[in-house]
């Protein structure tokens, strides 16, 4: 873990926003613990491991990056009308076990259930 002494904290920003995208840095006050810069992302990851709600503004406001290249129920993403089909689907029943696990999985992911 990265520290830093917060008197250097403002001239040092950017580089302390970049280690934290890769670990936790430590900023200190007269050599005492005096708090901790994380990623959203870890504090996200933090937030719903401890089965706690995850403040909305926390949350990313623009669109979601899938790692995987696939979409669990076949849709292309890459493509903006997948959701005007998906929508169809959901509304004939077709994927409504899956498209009921992946609700749970996000709705997990995002400390609501």
């Amino acid at each position: 873990m990265q520290t830093i002494r917060s008197i250097n904290l403002q001239k040092n920003l950017g580089d302390v926003l970049k280690a934290a995208d890769v670990e936790a840095v430590l900023v200190t006050n007269r050599e005492q613990p005096r708090a901790i810069v994380m990623s959203a992302e870890e504090f996200i990851r933090l937030k719903t491991a401890a089965g706690e709600p995850v403040p909305p503004e926390v949350r990313k406001s623009g669109p979601t990056l899938h790692r995987r290249p696939v979409d669990p129920l076949g849709y292309d993403t890459r493509d903006p009308s997948y959701g005007v089909r998906m929508a169809e689907d959901a509304l004939n029943g077709r994927h409504s076990d899956e498209i009921e696990q992946e609700i749970d999985r996000a709705m997990s992911r995002w400390g609501m259930r």
